[in-house]
C-alpha cells in the first residue's frame, strides 16, 4: 500500500511540475564570450548565476601556428512577455 501511495506522489508531482512549464518563452536572448582559457569554468559560473544556459562553444586558431586558441562561449536565456492587462 506505502509503494502506491509514493508512486502517486510522485505522479502527481511530476504532472504539476510539467503544469507549471507550460508557459513558453516568447523569444531568447543570446550572449557570446570569447576567452583564452579551454576550461572556461569561471565563465559558465558567472553566466549561470545570472541565468544564462550555455547553447554552444566553439574553439578557434588565433594564429598561423596552430598552438593558440581562443573559445567561444554562447549562452542564452528565455524572455518572457509580459502578461496583458
Amino acid at each position: 500500500m506505502k509503494i502506491i501511495s509514493k508512486r502517486f506522489l510522485l505522479s502527481a508531482g511530476a504532472a504539476a511540475l510539467l503544469a507549471g512549464c507550460a508557459t513558453q518563452p516568447a523569444s531568447w536572448e543570446y550572449r557570446t564570450r570569447t576567452t583564452d582559457n579551454p576550461k572556461g569554468k569561471s565563465v559558465l559560473d558567472e553566466y549561470g548565476k545570472s541565468g544564462w544556459e550555455l547553447a554552444g562553444c566553439t574553439c578557434r586558431a588565433k594564429d598561423q601556428t596552430g598552438t593558440n586558441f581562443e573559445y567561444q562561449y554562447i549562452f542564452k536565456r528565455p524572455i518572457f512577455k509580459q502578461p496583458e492587462k
